[in-house]
């Protein structure tokens, strides 16, 4: 998306590609839909030996019985499993029994590494100088999911009459792997969440945000996309989609595994929870969902739709075109939500000229500076394809690219132009629309 001005409007962004979150800004009373910007790749999970079961199969056996407890519903085989030496972690526990219980899983595992790692002295002091943590790669996938997640958290256990018990799930205070510091987590394990289905979409939403609105929003996105949409893996998109909104922007922040605050001014992205073919999904900051009105909300997940119908994250396209065609598709379907989208590049372009050449992908990174006129510098590049050949050209142009094909190789056999005569179209179209 690009961004622009609209009184009373506010539209957070999305973010790019390959391994990075796809998300949305917001401004204060402005329409942000300058297209995803960079986030934080995600660390993949550690490899985890197939000796893990062996080296620790009491730890081991213990978690896949409270996986097992939590799915069937089995809240004292659950709170059998749990500690209570330590009185703080109870509603921990009882928040993570509530979400194995209560959301539509296809599956769950959770393998531990077979390293033991110390807990701190403050943990030994409640826990037991026995006390023990160990990493684990966690994979999930939710009904009418293809995909599957992959994620790393840290388990901490206590003895109790010779047998293991779940103590903590906390990563440690300072890891030896600095990574884990900022490792993405599943949306479940960052507080209580609840989920609500319907024709192949989920929400999985926390704590203080409504279920049954957030479901509607998304159903209605996927329906425009479905609609459309055919370019690049949009053609094969059977129309699955999860929707995540957290309790909060640090819930939202531990789900990419972001800096806190380093992503307060993004409504949402579309985002591989994992390595390569993992599951894609949109999650919400809720902190900004919060100040945009309706229309804002839904150009922000029609936009987020596309890029999880597209599955732009894999895609080699230029991140101009990606951002610009998820932007054109989301303002086509909400053309109120269009008028002064390109106000600052427009604005820019009577200061000083049009821009030299499309902007490249550094400068639709999170933190890059003019977001909003690099994002609009993408629209309005989709938006000369469409006002000079066809919306089907712009969608056949993205099919072609994202299927490995040179930019300029596509555009002469889509378009019947070159990259350069492509950028001059464009610029002098800026022209025109800045009045000169």
């Amino acid at each position: 998306m690009g961004r622009g001005s609209s009184p009373g409007l506010t539209v957070p962004r999305t973010a790019p590609r390959r391994s990075r979150p796809l998300g949305a800004l917001a401004g204060a009373f402005a329409l942000l839909l300058a297209g995803c910007g960079t986030g934080p790749a995600p660390a993949p999970p550690p490899a985890v030996p197939t000796a893990s079961v062996a080296a620790d199969s009491a730890a081991q056996s213990l978690v896949d019985g409270l996986l097992r407890a939590g799915r069937a519903g089995d809240r004292a085989g659950f709170d059998a499993g749990v500690s209570t030496a330590d009185p703080s972690f109870a509603d921990r526990a009882r928040a993570l029994y509530g979400n194995l219980s209560a959301l539509p899983w296809d599956l769950l595992e959770i393998r531990l590494d077979p390293r033991r790692e110390p807990v701190t002295s403050r943990v030994a002091a409640v826990l037991g100088a026995d006390a023990w943590q160990q990493r684990a790669a966690v994979r999930w996938r939710l009904t009418g999911e293809t995909a599957t997640a992959e994620h790393t958290v840290w388990l901490t256990f206590a003895p109790d009459g010779g047998r293991p018990r779940l103590a903590g799930t906390a990563a440690p205070a300072d890891p030896d792997d600095p990574d884990d510091a900022h490792r993405p987590q599943p949306v479940w394990w960052t507080g209580p969440v609840t989920a609500a289905a319907r024709s192949g979409v989920t929400v999985v939403v926390g704590s203080g945000q409504p279920a049954p609105a957030w479901l509607d929003r998304a159903v209605a996105a996927a329906a425009v996309v479905r609609e459309r949409v055919g370019a690049g893996a949009a053609a094969d998109w059977d129309g699955a989609l999860v929707v995540e909104v957290p309790a909060s922007r640090a819930a939202f922040e531990a789900v990419l595994g972001a800096e806190p605050g380093s992503y307060a001014g993004i409504a949402a992205v579309a985002l591989a929870e994992g390595p390569a073919d993992a599951a894609l999904r949109v999650v919400v900051n809720p902190e900004v969902s919060r100040a945009l009105a309706p229309l804002g909300v839904a150009v922000v997940l029609t936009h987020e739709t596309v890029h999880v119908a597209t599955r732009s994250v894999d895609s080699p396209a230029p991140t101009w075109l990606v951002e610009g065609l998820a932007d054109e598709v989301a303002l086509a379907a909400h053309p109120d939500a269009a008028a002064g989208v390109a106000g600052p590049l427009l604005a820019r372009v009577r200061a000083g000229g049009a821009p030299d050449a499309l902007p490249g992908d550094e400068a639709f990174l999170a933190g890059a500076d003019d977001l909003a006129v690099s994002y609009a510098e993408a629209w309005t590049a989709c938006r000369h394809v469409v006002d000079t050949w066809s919306a089907e050209d712009l969608q056949r142009l993205y099919t072609a690219v994202d299927g490995g094909q040179g930019l300029d190789a596509a555009l002469q056999d889509v378009l019947g132009t070159d990259e350069p005569r492509f950028t001059a179209g464009w610029r002098a179209a800026l022209v025109r629309q800045a009045g000169g």
